[in-house]
């Protein structure tokens, strides 16, 4: 071969590495106005501008990819109908009707959704019947309240006319007569009817427990009457109660109440509508539970009207008021007693009502439940919460604030003062004592509840069949037949049908509830949510690391 710079008389292999620099020197005039960054031959490096040392941006994701992803992402998602939108072969018509129809779609699905979650957080508590019932055992029996309708004993009543003060006669007056207090009491008798004569004048004037009840029966064996009935003070004047719980488990202070001396039998335990029994408690603790069904298991009471002691009623009959209750709870007679006529003999069945609830529902907002957890509020006086319990604190409150007293029924202690006569101005106002809506709307509904309540049959006594009961009493027959009640409370089943508050949604009913829509309406998985995810994430992170421009190189 021959090579043309020897034509010149060049040596050959000067004259290739002189082809070799003009060939490879992008810039060989030193006059040009970039110079070369780098001399192969000197391997010196020059100064060259900033905009020289990096090189040009590019633009990494411009819409053209941004509209493949999407139409990567509707051509493979599971959702329906998004790969007919995504579709090149189909027409624009097409794909404007497959988008309507999935944005109808979604619209239904979140339509109905918001409406699953306004029930859930509108309407979060369902009462439902609870498959497991409770049996017997584990209830306590009823506490019962017995009162005579009759207010005073006609003899003493008219001892009192014949020979009492003014102070007992006006006493006799108030409690007799449909009139105000303070219309009867005029300043000077008012102050002196405190409420220290006035609960003796009430106890001398009402049939004492030891007359109204002279024959007790309890699971068939004959009990001393003075050992399972207590003297109590209620709105409708003296009555005698039994199987309420020991006021030590009733009251937060008991040593601080001013009350009448009470007995309770022994071992008394702590027994509540949400605990129960606690399971230490024996057989026979106090408050009793029954021991079976049937008359021969529950309580029987011979009661004494007495008709000829009486002098006013509370009723427009002769008779009782008795009233069964929870024993954990002070009773209201002269309004819930049920009133029960003498010379008859009648059969009162137990039906308990039982209300309970989930532990779940405590994480629901109490304005929602509308019902409370013993350990959600604590009474003043009361150890254990009931609706009643509240409600007659928050009247004894109500009073004790407007009237600085509170009635002899109500929740006190020592150093709270008892409405006397010289009160009544303030409390005959009865739009005063009832208690503002506002001031009780804290008492809710406990959340587990048991109430009594009773079904009665009756029938007249007969003589023939008394004279054995008559002889027990030491009544004549025909006294018997007239004055007194025979009353058999009893239970009729051994187990009980149990309603329990819970959620109407729990978090896994709303999520399935939501799932189903969802897949209805729109075909949508928690799969679809992680392909949504990857794409909008893990995706389009790799497909933009992928479209990144290679660097030149540079030393």
């Amino acid at each position: 071969m021959v090579y043309p710079q020897k034509l010149f008389g060049m040596n050959p292999r000067k004259a290739s590495t002189e082809t070799f620099r003009k060939q490879n020197y992008w810039m060989t005039n030193p006059q040009r106005e970039h110079a070369p960054w780098y001399i192969w031959d000197s391997k010196q490096t020059v100064a060259r501008s900033r905009s020289e040392e990096r090189p040009p941006r590019h633009e990494v994701y411009d819409m053209k990819s941004f509209g493949n992803d999407v139409r990567e992402y509707l051509l493979t998602s599971t959702l329906h109908g998004l790969r007919y939108i995504g579709e090149k072969k189909l027409t624009w018509f097409e794909r404007i009707f497959w988008l309507v129809a999935f944005g109808f779609s979604l619209v239904c699905a979140a339509f109905f959704i918001l409406n699953v979650y306004a029930k859930w957080r509108l309407s979060p508590m369902i009462v439902s019947i609870n498959p497991q019932n409770m049996p017997l055992e584990e209830l306590p029996f009823p506490a019962l309240t017995i009162c005579n309708v009759n207010q005073a004993k006609k003899s003493v009543a008219e001892r009192y006319l014949k020979s009492g003060d003014h102070v007992d006669k006006k006493l006799l007056q108030s409690l007799c007569v449909p009139q105000n207090d303070a219309d009867i009491f005029e300043d000077e008798i008012a102050e002196s009817a405190d409420w220290d004569h006035t609960r003796s004048f009430l106890i001398n004037v009402t049939q004492p427990c030891t007359e109204m009840i002279p024959l007790c029966k309890w699971n068939s064996e004959v009990k001393s009457c003075q050992d399972l009935f207590n003297a109590q003070l209620t709105d409708e004047g003296l009555c005698c109660t039994f199987n309420v719980v020991h006021r030590d488990k009733m009251f937060r202070n008991p040593k601080s109440l001013n009350d009448l001396n009470l007995t309770f039998p022994l071992p008394a335990v702590d027994w509540t509508p949400e605990d129960g029994y606690p399971p230490d408690a024996p057989q026979n603790g106090f408050p009793w539970r029954p021991k079976g069904v049937g008359t021969n298991h529950g309580l029987s009471l011979v009661l004494d009207a007495n008709i000829e002691e009486y002098y006013c009623s509370s009723t427009k009959s002769t008779g009782f008021k008795i009233l069964l209750h929870n024993p954990t709870e002070t009773p209201k007679m002269a309004n819930l007693g049920e009133i029960y006529g003498s010379g008859i003999e009648a059969r009162v069945t137990i039906q308990p009502r039982i209300l309970d609830a989930q532990p779940a529902l405590k994480s629901i907002d109490v304005s929602k439940r509308l019902c409370l957890f013993s350990s959600e509020k604590d009474l003043v006086f009361y150890r254990t919460y009931t609706l009643k319990n509240c409600e007659m604190e928050c009247e004894a409150k109500g009073m004790l604030d407007l009237c600085d007293c509170v009635f002899y029924y109500m929740p006190k202690n020592k150093t709270t003062r008892v409405c006397g006569k010289a009160d009544a101005k303030c409390y005959s106002n009865t739009s005063i004592i009832a208690p503002k809506r506002k001031e009780c709307d804290e008492c809710l509904p406990a959340c587990t509840e048991i109430a009594f309540f009773e079904r009665m049959s009756t029938a007249p006594l007969n003589s023939a069949g008394v004279k054995a009961l008559a002889k027990l009493v030491a009544k004549p027959v025909d006294y018997f037949t007239k004055n007194m009640l025979v009353v058999h409370f009893y239970f009729e089943d051994d187990t009980f049908i149990r309603l329990t508050k819970g959620e109407i949604f729990g978090l896994t009913e709303f999520l399935s509830n939501t799932g189903g829509l969802l897949g209805l309406c729109m075909g949508f998985s928690m799969m679809s949510a992680v392909e949504l995810v990857y794409f909008v994430t893990l995706r389009a992170l790799c497909i933009a690391r992928e479209r990144r421009p290679a660097q030149p190189f540079t030393k």
